[in-house]
């Protein structure tokens, strides 16, 4: 799960250097990462108590303080747990050169960065400041933290300031993969409190919605929260968490962290009000981010797969229809593609033969992907006492079999079969998610650095290479379903007179798929011992069965698929660029100033884009 809340933060930061966040403009026609990227931004009152709150989870004070609106930026604060003994820095993406060890040098350069972005007047921006903390006492968790919401505008700060901060918030929570922080204090209304309010606007049933209140020690004598941290009032799906925040003469006394948690607890066990509750301490709150945190990210691994395929097409596809392209001799730049063609085909088939991020790589979905789903398919349904007299009763009808139940042994077998389509397809889209990413490998490396000159032809090729890949994926997913049901047509009779053999002659050759001897046992009644003579008889079929499959189906695979991407990929491309006119080539070589700006936005996104694949399939395969 480390990895996976990793895997995030780098997605993050990648969206951040290249303009896509919550606050970037929707109606630029340019796919976003962001919005399907989980994150808990944090939301509250000036006075709420969040900075607090968010030093806590750290352990350190680095959040720039004073009256009024400090924070006119959200923070985007990635924390990053290192090994025991590590040592403790914080690294800016405007500054990724520099690790700020003092924690109130941090403080001064996110007040510096703000200053030199707004100036010194009360404006706010919806560009992210992004913070990553390495630490080994904070946990892997992405916070954004937003500027605190404000009822009225003060001396110096425009008429429109409550709003822009509320719209700034509503932004980046309204997304439904935004986990929202509503930072509440006790000693106020908190069902009218700005963050619970704002949470209500976007998430009116609570589903994303995680409440913790602050200040309960100064609440006022005779009153408690203990009713909405049980949940009988203010209710949130996910519930309250309660903490106690250090008071500013904590902070002016230099009282630490550790000394502010343990108080902390003390109060909470030594009230009447609050003993014995779960969800209350600074470890709770954190216990439960990370957990809510991994919970969206696993949910939310399909969605962002197919954000970024999606948008790499939609990229490639704008690309290259961009620009007018540079004149040249027709001749000439049909050879300088073709030649350029034929490195990208070389270097392919070198990494393809080659060993991780290759053929390693696809021999590891052939021994282990494709086993492992095979050793979990629910066979053990199939071939259930109860379901086996279902399916004999119901093959057999209003006449009941003589001596087998051929009819009925031929379906369990065939359901049976039917199990295997899924994990061979799953193996083909394996494969052919292995061969893409190769194309964009191949596309990055030396050995085709001159493509990397041509924006659209590098594009072409993606997209040619993809549409080849898919080809034949589909090729490769008919003959492995082809193969699954050819087992599942004719069944070999000879298997089941081997079986008479081997029970006359008491022979172990033949096994279950559990490894155990065909013959059904002693015990129980004789309807229970020829249902069970029936489930070995089922179950050694389909276990000879999955083992040729095991075999076979990598063959198929290779031969339909892999060999075809090594030897064929760019076939058919080439055979149109030689027979494109010279308008046709200029495009695929050339670029229009008239265009750059576009090109450049879509160049980004693009980059971001399959940036976040190699991330996402390198964090993916780890696992």
């Amino acid at each position: 799960m480390d990895q996976l809340r990793e895997l995030v933060n780098k997605l993050q930061q990648v969206c951040t250097t290249l303009g896509d966040n919550a606050g970037s403009d929707k109606n630029d026609g340019l796919p976003s990462l962001w919005e399907v990227l989980p994150s808990i931004v944090v939301i509250g009152g000036q006075s709420s108590g969040k900075s607090s709150v968010l030093e806590a989870v750290v352990g350190k004070d680095f959040l720039p303080r004073g009256s009024g609106i400090v924070t006119r930026r959200p923070l985007l604060l990635q924390l990053v747990q290192g090994k025991p003994g590590a040592k403790e820095y914080g690294q800016f993406l405007h500054k990724m050169n520099e690790k700020f060890t003092d924690f109130e040098a941090i403080r001064q350069e996110i007040e510096a960065e703000t200053h030199r972005s707004l100036g010194s007047g009360k404006a706010v921006s919806p560009e992210p400041i992004h913070l990553t903390i390495y630490s080994p006492d904070v946990p892997n968790l992405t916070l954004v933290d937003m500027p605190g919401l404000t009822k009225i505008a003060i001396e110096g700060q425009p008429k429109s300031i409550v709003r822009d901060i509320e719209d700034m918030a509503r932004a980046y929570i309204k997304g439904e993969n935004a986990i929202i922080l509503a930072v509440s204090p006790a000693n106020a209304d908190i069902a009218t409190s700005d963050g619970i309010r704002l949470a209500r606007e976007v998430d009116p049933a609570g589903e994303r919605t995680i409440g913790v209140l602050t200040k309960l020690d100064i609440m006022d004598r005779g009153t408690n929260a203990r009713d909405v941290l049980e949940g009988r009032s203010v209710q949130l799906k996910h519930g309250w968490i309660a903490v106690v925040n250090r008071a500013q003469a904590d902070i002016n006394s230099n009282v630490t962290m550790d000394e502010c948690r343990k108080r902390e607890m003390e109060f909470f066990n030594g009230s009447p009000h609050y003993r014995g509750l779960r969800n209350v301490g600074m470890g709770s709150l954190t216990h439960k981010l990370c957990r809510k945190l991994e919970e969206a990210i696993v949910r939310q691994i399909p969605k962002i797969q197919q954000t970024i395929n999606k948008g790499v097409q939609d990229m490639q596809k704008e690309l290259k229809t961009l620009g007018p392209m540079t004149a040249n001799n027709r001749g000439a730049m049909v050879h300088e593609i073709l030649s350029m063609c034929r490195e990208f085909d070389s270097s392919y088939a070198t990494m393809l033969d080659g060993g991780k991020g290759g053929g390693e790589a696809i021999l590891d979905v052939f021994e282990g992907k494709l086993t492992k789903c095979i050793r979990e398919l629910p066979f053990k349904e199939v071939y259930s006492l109860a379901n086996i007299k279902k399916v004999i009763n119901e093959a057999d009808g209003y006449q009941p079999h003589l001596i087998a139940p051929e009819m009925g042994y031929r379906r369990l077998i065939e359901a049976g079969l039917k199990l295997l389509k899924d994990p061979s397809v799953i193996c083909v889209e394996e494969v052919y998610l292995i061969l893409q990413q190769l194309v964009g490998t191949v596309l990055s490396s030396k050995d085709c650095e001159g493509l990397a000159r041509y924006s659209l032809l590098s594009a072409e090729i993606l997209s040619q290479s993809g549409l080849a890949l898919e080809r034949m994926r589909d090729d490769a997913k008919a003959m492995v379903v082809t193969m699954v049901d050819m087992e599942a047509s004719y069944l070999t009779a000879e298997f089941f007179r081997e079986i008479l053999r081997v029970q006359e002659e008491k022979d172990a050759s033949l096994l279950t798929m559990s490894g155990k001897g065909i013959k059904a046992g002693d015990g129980g009644t004789s309807e229970d011992l020829h249902l069970k003579q029936i489930a070995n008889h089922v179950s050694a079929y389909l276990g000879v069965v999955c083992n040729q499959l095991k075999a076979t189906i990598p063959k198929a695979i290779v031969h339909c698929l892999v060999l075809q991407a090594k030897k064929s990929l760019l076939d058919k491309f080439v055979e149109e660029v030689a027979g494109k006119d010279a308008e046709s080539l200029r495009r695929l070589l050339g670029e229009n100033e008239e265009v750059m700006q576009r090109r450049e936005a879509c160049s980004k996104r693009l980059d971001l884009l399959q940036t976040a694949y190699r991330e996402l399939t390198v964090s993916l395969s780890s696992r």
